[in-house]
């Protein structure tokens, strides 16, 4: 199948194009152009598609409350404190929960596991989960202040000396 273009150079450019000559052209620039659309709806289509999918997606999204790390640590803990001997599977503890909500949770409990609050254990098929501590990592920065400045020796006679900002917790 030849372009348009290409079909369009085996046209005899004469003086004065003839009748058939005139609709041989007019006929290839049409098809050239319904191949076109043809291509633009068909994508055009696929978007519509797809926006119709994503729509209601977002919408329900936009309905829950924002991520907030602090608020699901609350949650996981109090769920785990209240489970004999402070563990459960992971499972059990996102029972009935939306899926958003099993993401965050999850998310949360890598984050509670990384600051010391709790342990995970298990593997693909099951994770449970301990508690260790209910101090937030958060609740000890609350009471982070910094304080004065320690004097670090310089390693060239001619440098001034540096001061570094110590820390003490209240």
């Amino acid at each position: 199948a030849l372009e348009a273009s290409q079909q369009e150079s085996l046209i005899p450019q004469t003086a004065q194009p003839s009748y058939e000559d005139l609709v041989k052209e007019h006929v290839l620039k049409f098809t050239s152009e319904a191949r076109n659309h043809f291509h633009v709806s068909e994508l055009r289509g696929r978007v519509i598609e797809w926006e119709n999918k994503i729509t209601p997606i977002l919408e329900e999204e936009e309905k829950h409350s924002g991520f907030d790390v602090c608020q699901y640590s609350n949650k996981l803990l109090s769920k785990l404190a209240s489970c004999p001997e402070a563990t459960a599977s992971f499972t059990n503890l996102v029972s009935g929960e939306r899926k958003g909500e099993v993401s965050r949770l999850f998310l949360t409990s890598l984050m509670l596991s990384n600051s010391g609050n709790i342990e995970l254990n298990g593997d693909d098929e099951k994770t449970e989960c301990k508690l260790l501590s209910r101090t937030l990592f958060s609740d000890v920065l609350e009471g982070y202040v910094a304080t004065g400045r320690e004097e670090i020796p310089s390693t060239s006679s001619k440098r001034k000396k540096k001061k570094v900002p110590t820390a003490t917790l209240r």
